[in-house]
């Protein structure tokens, strides 16, 4: 009799401890908050009305128990973690937009157009517009200053060049030959920009004012030319390759 009051003590103690377990478990890392909670979370943390944004995607990270949460507006792109448990945000970034126009933003007047951040890049590598084609001219902050990142190439090379907006000082420069041997590269055969935009947006079924292009640039690798193309459509981040000559596409993803 004594043995089975012992079992009976022992069972009685397990079970007891998996009530608790269960109980600790479902309090722990049941989610708390629903999705739609946590972007009103992150939208206010943002200082940002739910009308003024679009998302580009929520995700539930289970590991870290958290949404993450990517939208813009009109000027700022945000990422937002936002704990399910407890509702606090863990992790907060904002970015300008690429090409963003800051003069929307009441507080963030902007001294130098892109037009000007066009010709002084020019002025600095002794280049005119005709002899060049720009990729990629837009507003980013680096360590606190706001900078135009100018982007563009010639029939040689390649450059890339951060301006200060405020002194309208070269703070960044950099320059790499087309073919990464000092070789010339004859550009007169490339498709261009436009038509590699439309080629992507055909192989994605999407028209462009469905979609907002966050990179488009042209890349040399071991001889081979191709334009590397980034954009979002609804939840979606689209990534391709596209032969610059031929206009092959050369790779696709498609990723939240």
């Amino acid at each position: 009799m004594k043995k089975w009051k012992i079992y009976g003590i022992i069972v009685t103690i397990v079970l007891l401890l998996v009530v608790i377990g269960v109980c600790i478990y479902f309090f722990a890392f049941k989610e708390s908050i629903t999705e739609v909670e946590a972007q009103n979370i992150a939208y206010e943390y943002a200082g940002v009305s739910a009308n003024n944004v679009t998302i580009l995607s929520i995700q539930k990270d289970r590991e870290d128990r958290e949404y993450e949460i990517r939208f813009y507006d009109e000027v700022y792109e945000y990422e937002i973690d936002v704990n399910y448990n407890n509702g606090r945000v863990i992790n907060f970034e904002k970015d300008l937009r690429d090409n963003a126009n800051i003069d929307q933003g009441q507080n963030n007047p902007v001294s130098m157009t892109e037009e000007e951040a066009r010709s002084i890049a020019l002025q600095r590598v002794g280049k005119t517009s005709e002899e060049v084609t720009f990729t990629r001219v837009r507003l980013d902050r680096e360590n606190g200053v706001t900078v135009y990142d100018v982007y563009f190439y010639d029939n040689e090379k390649e450059y890339e060049l951060s301006i200060d907006v405020d002194t309208k000082e070269v703070i960044s420069y950099k320059e790499d030959y087309l073919t990464g041997n000092g070789n010339n590269t004859d550009t007169t055969n490339y498709i261009g920009r436009d038509k590699a935009r439309e080629i992507v947006l055909n192989h994605a079924g999407l028209d462009s004012s469905d979609v907002r292009f966050n990179k488009i640039e042209l890349d040399v690798d071991y001889g081979i030319a191709t334009y590397e193309i980034e954009f979002y459509y609804d939840y979606y981040e689209y990534d391709y390759e596209v032969n610059a000559v031929t206009g092959e596409v050369l790779k696709y993803e498609r990723g939240r």
